[in-house]
């Protein structure tokens, strides 16, 4: 074949490195986060893991395809971590407590307001890519809640109502007041907030 008319082949990566998606996926997650969707391009993402934009463009066509990837590693990345430490063996509410002030202070941001303001900019298809993910986060605690009844830990609940609660309780760790200061300067104490809230307010007693 002649060279001119060869097709571009797969960006090479150096033998023991991370691979290239891998490193261009959880480089643009920092990027997005810091910066903010709007504010980060193609190029910023290729200078930041120091490789060509092409290399970028060659996994990701679009910067729309590079977020949706970026945010379904990131809550698979939470799916991991809820389930090692759901599995522990100490009380519901102690792993929850666990579970929230890590989240806090793995990412810093409001996950369901990030994904709401995203509709606009990302297709159906890729809308839906991202709630099968955070599907399964969802579908981690509920197995838990659902144990948790069984055993009279915990009294009669709908497990999936619970698990979309305490996630969406999740995000109050991440509020800040009129003038941008953070409702909980630490996250231990967000998280004892929050599961408060979730065990007297939504389990019923004993």
């Amino acid at each position: 074949m002649d060279k001119k008319t060869k097709p571009l082949g797969r960006p090479r990566a150096a033998q023991g490195e991370v691979p290239l998606t891998q490193k261009i996926v959880m480089t643009a997650i920092r990027l997005f986060l810091s910066k903010g969707y709007e504010s980060v391009s193609m190029d910023d993402v290729a200078k930041a893991c120091e490789v060509t934009k092409a290399s970028v463009y060659y996994y990701y066509p679009s910067k729309s395809d590079l977020l949706t990837a970026s945010m379904i590693q990131l809550m698979e990345n939470v799916r991991k971590v809820t389930l090692l430490r759901l599995s522990q063996p100490t009380s519901l509410r102690d792993r929850l407590l666990d579970i929230t002030e890590a989240h806090l202070k793995a990412i810093d941001f409001d996950l369901h307001s990030f994904m709401r303001k995203m509709e606009a900019t990302l297709s159906e298809e890729q809308m839906i890519a991202m709630r099968k993910s955070e599907q399964g986060i969802l579908d981690a605690l509920e197995v838990e809640f659902n144990k948790s009844a069984a055993s009279g830990e915990i009294g009669p609940v709908d497990a999936r109502v619970i698990a979309r609660a305490y996630t969406s309780l999740l995000m109050m760790g991440h509020a800040r007041d009129g003038s941008g200061n953070k409702m909980f300067p630490y996250e231990s104490e967000a998280a004892k907030q929050i599961i408060d809230i979730l065990w007297h307010g939504l389990f019923p007693p004993q």
